[in-house]
């Protein structure tokens, strides 16, 4: 693929979250980097393009590709590179062409998805055929999902490091100042609505709906059923509908290590993960929790109130302005109970945090940004202790990108804590 015109071509270059991740790779990607960004609209491209280069002077801009979701326009856009980073959302209408040309023309792949029940249905469809052509294909490199897929990863290597195996679930909790809705996030959950039936979210919702076969048996532990709780280094907690994201790509990689990685890579048969928001207090916490579930028993149910959602809402491509100089942040928790397999060692608790001095918005740009240079630098060092520098091509998740992903996203100010102690407070 190194004799491919491209690096990477930014697919969707001109919605809300293109010029953030497009300003991103114009700011931190090395000057060797062959890129384009590629959409419908000429005009808004070069308009990009012309953006990019006054604000970057020092570097080329990116070349500019008019491109439709004609399977022949896909073909001709995934020929033409080593990886397509796709924002064309929502994903669930737009999505599947994208990923099949890639697999076609053995391209990498990743995304901005948040829709599991999408990324559900090409990971029991397409990850063979994914395998075979050598086209790693990544959904859910963004904010919903890649954060608590690397936090797991880490919890459990820590754990392994210490010789300890899981004990108990992984609980997530995430945390953010909220700049507002962008409207690919509100097309989003209503394509998702349009797109599958209600059997079809509540099928791919499932614990281990997205997970390979042959990945081998899961008996997890029992998990806390309130869907509000205080946990004393999570803090107070409330249900997160995106949690169900989480779990399905966090599970997802649990089967695949199962399936393919080493023993001391694996996570166990006794894994589970679960995922909450942080909430100011638990009142607030159960008055979310009701609300949220008003909501969407209303949305689900009653179709006209899809059609008034869809009014209000930002339009596509658009999304809140940020002020550069507002202070915002992400910081995401995490906790492992941990046990010796033998009980040669005593139990310890993993925590884990997470944290970027950032929007929400600018950290999906990094988080989106970093995966693609990463999936790149993975496979042209042959990198064979990742998942993706192992298989070559598969649906695999952010976590499959390795340690290489983790160390580009710490050097671009991700704060990483993991941190193991045992019931008396010390360190084994």
């Amino acid at each position: 693929m190194t004799s491919r015109t491209y690096d990477v071509i930014v697919f969707g270059a001109t919605g809300y979250l293109g010029p953030l991740i497009s300003r991103y790779l114009s700011a931190n990607a090395p000057d060797s980097l062959r890129w384009a960004v590629a959409g419908r609209d000429s005009d808004k491209l070069h308009n990009l393009c012309d953006y990019l280069q006054e604000e970057f002077p020092q570097r080329k801009a990116p070349a500019v590709l008019v491109a439709t979701l004609d399977p022949c326009d896909l073909d001709r856009l995934a020929s033409s590179t080593r990886l397509v980073l796709n924002l064309v959302g929502p994903f669930s209408k737009y999505g599947t062409p994208v990923i099949k040309a890639c697999i076609r023309n053995s391209t990498a792949y990743v995304d901005s998805t948040g829709e599991h029940t999408w990324s559900h249905e090409i990971a029991t469809t397409l990850h063979d055929e994914a395998v075979s052509h050598k086209a790693p294909i990544i959904p859910h490199c963004a904010i919903e999902c890649a954060p608590p897929d690397i936090m797991t990863h880490l919890l459990v290597k820590k754990a392994r490091e210490a010789n300890l195996v899981p004990a108990g679930p992984v609980y997530f909790s995430i945390d953010h100042t909220w700049p507002g809705y962008s409207g690919g996030t509100i097309v989003a959950i209503l394509g998702v609505l349009s797109s599958y039936s209600l059997s079809q979210m509540n099928a791919s919702s499932a614990p281990l709906a997205s997970c390979v076969s042959d990945a081998g048996p899961n008996t997890p532990p029992s998990v806390a059923l309130l869907p509000v709780r205080y946990d004393s280094f999570l803090g107070p907690l409330t249900f997160n509908p995106s949690a169900m994201a989480d779990r399905s790509v966090v599970m997802r990689t649990w089967s695949l290590l199962q399936r393919y990685g080493s023993v001391g890579e694996k996570y166990g048969e006794r894994f589970m993960f679960q995922g909450y928001a942080r909430t100011s207090n638990l009142v607030n916490g159960w008055l979310s929790f009701i609300g949220t579930s008003l909501m969407t028993l209303f949305v689900v149910f009653v179709p006209p109130l899809q059609r008034f959602l869809a009014s209000i809402a930002p339009a596509p491509g658009t999304g809140p302005h940020v002020d550069e100089t507002d202070k915002h942040y992400v910081e995401w928790r995490a906790i492992l109970q941990a046990s010796s397999p033998d009980e040669s060692k005593p139990s310890a608790r993993i925590t884990g945090v997470l944290r970027m001095e950032k929007d929400v918005y600018s950290c999906c740009a990094v988080l989106v940004g970093e995966a693609a240079l990463s999936v790149l630098e993975v496979l042209d060092h042959g990198d064979s202790t990742s998942l993706v520098g192992k298989l070559q091509g598969g649906v695999l998740t952010p976590a499959a990108i390795g340690a290489t992903y983790i160390d580009r996203l710490q050097r671009e100010n991700l704060h990483v804590v993991i941190d193991l102690k045992t019931p008396g407070g010390g360190k084994p």
